[in-house]
C-alpha cells in the first residue's frame, strides 16, 4: 500500500520571511519570523489567514485604521517546531472557509 502524502501531517515551521508593506504612501520591507505549516510566500498570502492577520498587527499596529497591504516577497529560512494534527490539504480547505 503506497502512503498518500496528501495525507500525511502537516508540518510547522518558523520561517524567516522577508515581506514589503505599505504605509503612509511608502513602500517598507522588513525581514520577520512567521510560524506556519505552508512554506511558499503564495500559500502563506493566500491561505494562512491567522499568519497574515498576525503579520498586519505586527507590521501596523492596532491604531492603524488605513489600508493595509501586506505582501510576502519570499520565505529565507524555514525551522521544522512541529507536526500538526491536520494535513495541508485539511489547511487550505479550513481557510477556504
Amino acid at each position: 500500500m503506497k502512503h498518500c502524502p496528501s495525507k500525511e501531517k502537516a508540518e510547522i515551521y518558523l520561517a524567516t520571511v522577508r515581506v514589503a508593506f505599505k504605509k503612509h504612501k511608502r513602500t517598507y520591507e522588513r525581514v520577520v519570523q512567521v510560524v506556519t505549516v505552508f512554506d511558499t510566500p503564495y500559500d502563506i498570502m493566500q491561505y494562512g489567514h491567522h499568519t497574515m492577520r498576525n503579520l498586519e498587527e505586527h507590521l501596523y499596529g492596532k491604531g492603524y485604521r488605513s489600508d493595509k497591504h501586506i505582501i510576502i516577497r519570499e520565505v529565507l529560512e524555514k525551522k521544522f517546531v512541529s507536526n500538526s494534527t491536520l494535513s495541508l490539504d485539511e489547511h487550505k480547505r479550513q481557510n477556504k472557509e
